[in-house]
């Protein structure tokens, strides 16, 4: 069910970026039809965002496809840690710290280990830690490319 809700939620994501892309191309060849230098100078400036958006959004939509594979891979190997959870659905914060120095000592053991990295990624995530979390699962999407497995 959380599948379908979530891929309907992408569906409308990239539908909303494309239309935003789409809108503003229209007004940037407007504006660089008008001829002044100022409307030619903002057309310019604005026909350059939507490729940004659109790549924005297409990476981070691999990045959560990589995520939900290596997850899946985590899930079939048992080696996910049962954190404990607030009603809100967050770790707490000492069930994060222990599963966070459990994962760090794993990597330390094994540096190639996707899995291992992906799962500190997590770690790095439950602590609140999110530039560390998105860095750490960068580096496991590579060591994951590197294996095989992605």
């Amino acid at each position: 069910m959380a599948k379908s809700a979530t891929l309907a939620w992408l569906a409308v994501i990239v539908f909303l970026t494309l239309l935003y892309a789409f809108e503003l191309v229209q007004r940037a060849v407007v504006l660089i039809a008008d001829g002044s230098p100022i409307a030619l100078a903002m057309g310019l400036a604005i026909i350059v965002l939507p490729p940004f958006a659109v790549a924005f959004v297409l990476v981070e939509i691999r990045f959560g496809l990589n995520a939900a594979k290596l997850q899946r891979m985590v899930d079939e190997a048992g080696l996910a840690f049962d954190y404990e959870l607030r009603p809100s659905g967050r770790a707490v914060r000492e069930s994060a710290q222990v599963g966070f120095e459990r994962f760090k000592l794993l990597v330390e053991e094994n540096e190639e280990n996707h899995l291992y990295w992906f799962l500190l990624a997590d770690a790095y995530d439950k602590m609140g830690d999110r530039p560390r979390a998105r860095k750490t699962a960068r580096k496991a999407f590579l060591l994951a490319k590197q294996a095989g497995a992605l």
